[in-house]
């Protein structure tokens, strides 16, 4: 381990943070955590001291700065700041973002308005401004601490994966014993998700309707969102996947809608089901099963896209909407809730 890692960790665990049993190495995913001693427990700890709010950050002259207007103290900001500057943003985690703006710039233009009208991807090509690069770094780096969007150094090193899962008490934690590469899932969310937010395509349990609105035979109007922020309850540890909904007239608004669940295949419907009739919707059994629908036909069109075209990023899309109908299928029966 280089001396400058090794300081940066003398640092963190002066200011009251655990790093026990941590090394930062190259492995099959790139770089990542590792455990210096394969047969000991990893702990990460960062305590609330060391936990800086996502809108106090800013880059200047292309460094990671902490403002000075930050509650954090003087120590605190100083490490922050070194830490990103020798091992986060300044050591290729803003030349990642670039690099995957510019492959996503870089796509036919009938994909990117695919992307953009169908899966709510717009976003993605936006001019690479510094001001973009990094709230696209932040948003791929940063954790909601009790109400709060923190950046949490050192655990965020850690690649996804299915190791582990992050702990919020009293600060940020990261534990386990791991054979190999230090891994953590980043999300409980679906592939289309996880694929916006860190730009890779994974294997997931679930899977979550795209946005839309849709006119139901009764008149009335189902509209679906994808808004998971500070909604998504949480009971016994795993995630609930029962959204609010907002009436208005003939119109529900659901703010997101799981449509396949590998875990749970009947609960899906199940949840759908007692929202809609609670909201005085009839015929919910056919609504839900168009929604699916959509979806699918929104999927396989997509896939249907890429042929013809090569490269990592068709590659990636193109397993992201294979991961995403597998999720989807694992919908039968109904559970009622």
């Amino acid at each position: 381990m280089s001396d400058a890692w090794n300081e940066m960790l003398d640092e963190f665990r002066a200011l009251g943070g655990t790093a026990d049993n941590i090394c930062l190495k190259q492995g099959p995913l790139g770089r990542g955590l590792f455990p210096v001693d394969q047969t000991k427990p990893v702990h990460i700890h960062i305590p609330e001291n060391l936990l800086i709010d996502s809108a106090d950050v800013f880059v200047e002259d292309g460094r990671f700065r902490v403002s000075p207007n930050s509650p954090a103290g003087a120590r605190e900001r100083a490490f922050l700041e070194n830490y990103e500057n020798a091992f986060s943003w300044g050591s290729g985690g803003h030349a990642d973002v670039e690099r995957f703006l510019e492959s996503m710039q870089a796509l036919p233009e009938t994909l990117r308005g695919l992307l953009a009208d169908k899966f709510g991807l717009g976003v993605q090509f936006e001019d690479a401004t510094p001001a973009f690069v990094l709230s696209r770094f932040l948003a791929a780096r940063i954790f909601g601490y009790h109400g709060r969007s923190v950046v949490m150094p050192i655990i965020e090193l850690a690649n996804h994966g299915d190791g582990s899962s992050y702990g919020d008490a009293g600060g940020i934690s990261l534990s386990g014993q791991f054979p190999g590469e230090v891994l953590v899932r980043y999300s409980s969310s679906d592939p289309l998700q996880i694929f916006m937010t860190w730009g890779f395509a994974t294997d997931s349990p679930l899977a979550l309707s795209i946005g839309g609105s849709l006119n139901t035979k009764a008149g009335k109007v189902v509209v679906i969102e994808r808004k998971f922020e500070g909604q998504v309850r949480v009971t016994k540890g795993q995630p609930l996947w029962i959204p609010e909904v907002a009436i208005d007239g003939d119109q529900a608004t659901l703010q997101y809608l799981m449509i396949g669940n590998r875990q749970f295949p009947r609960l899906s419907k199940g949840i759908f089901y007692r929202l809609m009739r609670d909201a005085g919707f009839v015929n919910v059994e056919e609504t839900f099963d168009v929604i699916q629908h959509m979806n699918r036909m929104h999927f396989l069109e997509l896939i249907g896209a890429l042929e013809g075209h090569e490269g990592p990023m068709i590659r990636t899309l193109r397993d992201m909407a294979r991961f995403q109908l597998q999720a989807m299928s694992h919908c039968y029966g109904v559970r009622e809730v």
